[in-house]
């Protein structure tokens, strides 16, 4: 019973705390990030490639395709991240292009380290460190290019310093604004730094400072660890789980899932108003969020899967490939109504003349009295009577429905009708497509815990 209350004040907890800017990621689950820092040094320009793994790349890594988790625990141990920071390294100094007095110059690996970081969820991030060097000081110019990131979401960034005199017209910064990726400013997720190139001049003949070329890093706390957070984590982890608690942690997803179901996205905005200005009833609109839960929910299922199975080479573009087809069912969607729209305006004040080739014959085989002593008029096909007996009155009206010529259209304005089905069915698949990263994270989370 203890265990119980114990579950339901951990999940009360994180329902109803805010996570702060530690929770996740700064830039997103899927990003890989990356920072060169150029320095010249007496032996040559130093290059510090620093590569940052968020979660999902880092999962990606413990699968057997990628050829790090050489142990298959499921886990990658400081040995495992330090050989597979080797082999990057490796990979990554023949890309990197440096140009010293305009001359190419390879880079020699110097330096390689591989650290795992605490994530979101219980996961890990993964921080990978190459200290690279092109053995030529440069008397004039240097220039640098970083291709190795451009196929991947994340941030990229290149600063530039020397030891030996001052750096001239360069165009990135001496100083990294992430702290060499251990520290993104919170002013510049929305629109991360995004640049893999430098040029900058030195003097010829400068002195030279005694010291390292290296980057001290900010110091700062574990992304994604909170005292709750890790509480909660090693709670589920414990493998004497009882039917109460399966029962509870079920509720507590579902408690989960309603404060997500609240929170802003999925076009809950367009899907409201289109409900609204298409008068449809409360069982549409269950009907409309059945179909957002189950799409949403299939979308992290199937993402979760194929990233399990080891799939899935770039798993980041997923979410942005996902976005554009919700987009572009939205558009199919809102044009589809917008066509209703018109045929209603256009049946409603749907007035013009049509051409007859034929006479019309206007004798009357009655006399024209006064309607006091008359008998009463029989209205035409399509008329209105006003009144009954003597003294009613009736007014020919055109008919909805009649032909010129043989061809029969209507006058009626379009029936509103009930909403259509596939419609109904078009904006719930748009608003549901884009799978949640931190369900996906709780889905591996909750793989990795077995």
């Amino acid at each position: 019973m203890r265990r119980v209350l114990a579950v339901g004040v951990a999940a009360v907890g994180l329902a109803l705390v805010p996570a702060g800017a530690a929770a996740a990621h700064p830039l997103g689950n899927f990003t890989v990030n990356t920072a060169d820092r150029l320095v010249v040094t007496a032996e040559g320009v130093e290059v510090t490639h620093v590569v940052d793994l968020a979660e999902i790349p880092t999962v990606q890594l413990t699968q057997q395709r990628a050829g790090v988790d050489t142990d298959r625990d499921g886990r990658l141990s400081a040995a495992e991240l330090t050989a597979h920071a080797g082999r990057e390294c490796a990979r990554v100094a023949p890309l990197l292009s440096v140009d010293v007095d305009g001359t190419a110059v390879p880079l020699e690996v110097v330096t390689v380290a591989g650290e795992s970081r605490p994530g979101t969820a219980g996961l890990a991030t993964t921080r990978l460190t190459c200290t690279l060097l092109a053995p030529v000081r440069p008397t004039a110019t240097v220039g640098f290019s970083d291709p190795v990131a451009l196929d991947r979401n994340g941030w990229r960034e290149v600063t530039a310093a020397s030891l030996c005199g001052p750096v001239l017209r360069a165009d990135v910064p001496a100083d990294s604004p992430s702290g060499l990726l251990a520290a993104y400013p919170e002013d510049l997720l929305s629109s991360p730094v995004d640049v893999t190139t430098a040029s900058f001049s030195v003097r010829s003949g400068a002195a030279c400072a005694s010291g390292t070329a290296a980057a001290s890093e900010d110091e700062v706390a574990p992304r994604g660890v909170d005292a709750l957070t890790r509480s909660f984590t090693d709670f589920l982890s414990r493998p004497d789980l009882t039917v109460a608690f399966a029962l509870l942690s079920l509720g507590a997803a579902v408690l989960f899932g309603v404060l997500h179901a609240m929170a802003p996205g999925h076009g809950k905005t367009v899907m409201a108003a289109y409900l609204v200005g298409q008068r449809g009833t409360r069982r549409q609109a269950l009907q409309l969020g059945a179909v957002v839960t189950f799409t949403h929910t299939a979308s992290v299922l199937a993402l979760g899967a194929v990233l399990a199975a080891g799939a899935l080479a770039a798993p980041e573009l997923v979410v942005p490939v996902t976005e554009v087809l919700s987009g572009v069912l939205l558009t199919i969607v809102g044009g589809y109504l917008a066509v209703l729209a018109v045929r209603r305006l256009r049946a409603a004040g749907h007035e013009h003349d049509h051409p007859h080739d034929h006479d019309h014959d206007h004798e009357h085989d009655h006399p024209h009295s006064d309607l006091g002593g008359a008998a009463p008029l029989h209205p035409a096909a399509g008329g209105t009577e006003i009144g009954h007996g003597a003294g009613s009155l009736a007014v020919a009206t055109r008919p909805l429905t009649h032909s010129h010529g043989g061809r029969a259209h209507s006058h009626a304005p379009l029936p509103d009708g009930p909403l259509s089905w596939k419609a109904l069915a078009g904006m719930g698949v748009a608003g549901g497509l884009v799978p949640s990263p931190s369900a996906l994270l709780v889905l591996l989370s909750a793989t990795a815990l077995g």
